[in-house]
């Protein structure tokens, strides 16, 4: 297919198709490469962008699942590319379904960089790596290569639980429809590697 960099808001598809179309919890983002005509010259690259998710509505809006779950293992890590980071893969049980109807047992997959000496750090501020023995809200989105899913977000439950259970409650009461982030442009790129914010 390609190399993904992902960089702030935005992400850039270098594709080898000539059209690849990604689909996610019911929205659509396209990307073009624009085959050249001459061999001297490269492809446009079209930019990607991501869905908005300032917001705990945005948030909600976009995850088709939400809920309290507690860590019960951290099943494997993952290098997919060259890039910086990779998959951490975890098992949860599911304490309270607030959105959707999520089997009690998911293994779900995010994005996170490894630390010297063990341990993940976050790649987001409202994106913590998924730790055993804690609890955490976590909004996922169907991916069938990360089994039950792919965490777009995760925040800290293990304090303050009713007012955790309340604020994703009221935000899935207001969700937002996924919208692509109003920081994104959606230019072309027409070097032959591709770059982002």
């Amino acid at each position: 297919m390609g190399l993904i960099v992902m960089k702030h808001k935005r992400v850039t598809l270098t594709a080898l198709a000539a059209a690849t179309v990604l689909v996610t919890a019911g929205a659509a983002w396209y990307t073009t490469l624009d085959a050249s005509h001459q061999d001297s010259s490269p492809a446009a690259v079209h930019g990607l962008c991501l869905p908005a998710t300032e917001t705990d509505e945005d948030k909600a809006g976009y995850a088709q699942t939400i809920a309290l779950v507690a860590v019960e293992r951290t099943l494997e890590y993952r290098e997919e590319s060259a890039d910086a980071g990779g998959t951490l893969m975890s098992e949860v049980t599911v304490l309270d379904a607030l959105k959707g109807d999520p089997p009690k047992t998911m293994t779900v997959g995010q994005s996170a960089l490894p630390v010297a000496g063990g341990g993940y750090v976050r790649t987001k501020p409202a994106y913590l790596p998924l730790e055993p023995g804690h609890r955490y809200v976590i909004g996922a989105v169907p991916d069938g290569a990360y089994e039950d899913g792919w965490v777009w977000f995760a925040t800290t439950a293990d304090t303050g639980l009713p007012a955790v259970t309340a604020r994703w409650k009221r935000a899935i009461a207001h969700q937002a429809a996924p919208h692509p982030d109003s920081a994104c442009e959606d230019t072309p790129v027409t070097s032959g590697t591709p770059t982002g914010p």
